[in-house]
């Protein structure tokens, strides 16, 4: 065997963690919107009408106006690198997990070959079912972060564009 080869077999256990860990992060992150959004819908009268040119009583599910609320001496560029900050994991993690899935598809499809030129139908289907099961699971968490990446992306510029208003409504 070739020293690619060996090195390439090599992560394949460490591609398969990576891609358990990011479908474990994806469902989290799923479970953290959804109380989110409960948070935003619970204060979102507090949010479109502010009291006093504050903003009311915020809750957890406008982290950047709450942040702007405890500290009005923040400048919006403040707040958008806080904004991203905040989405910078999913974001990550949305481009990451299709490319480990892809990793995770390659490397078994060598020795399911390999298998294949040998009659041994077994020992390829079992890597095949290993290669496409992590592809599989990869998708599905690529999915779910772009899908919540993109719903906390538009909360953020809601939040941003209400800050904006404030500031430029002071005296």
């Amino acid at each position: 065997m070739s020293f690619f080869t060996q090195l390439s077999e090599l992560l394949l256990t460490p591609v398969q963690l990576a891609i358990q860990a990011l479908f474990l992060l994806s469902l989290f992150e799923s479970g953290r919107l959804v109380v989110q959004w409960a948070l935003r819908w619970r204060g979102r009268r507090g949010f479109r009408t502010p009291a006093a040119g504050g903003f009311g009583a915020l809750g957890g599910g406008y982290p950047l106006a709450r942040r702007y609320a405890d500290d009005p001496a923040l400048t919006l560029d403040e707040l958008d690198v806080a904004a991203m900050k905040q989405l910078e994991l999913i974001r990550v993690a949305t481009r990451v997990t299709p490319m480990l899935g892809l990793i995770a598809t390659l490397i078994p499809m060598g020795p399911a070959l390999v298998a294949l030129t040998r009659n041994d139908v077994a020992q390829m289907s079992e890597l095949l079912r290993s290669a496409f099961a992590a592809v599989v699971l990869a998708l599905a968490a690529a999915c779910l972060c772009f899908w919540i990446a993109s719903v906390r992306r538009r909360w953020c510029a809601e939040e941003l564009v209400a800050v904006k208003r404030r500031i430029e409504a002071r005296p």
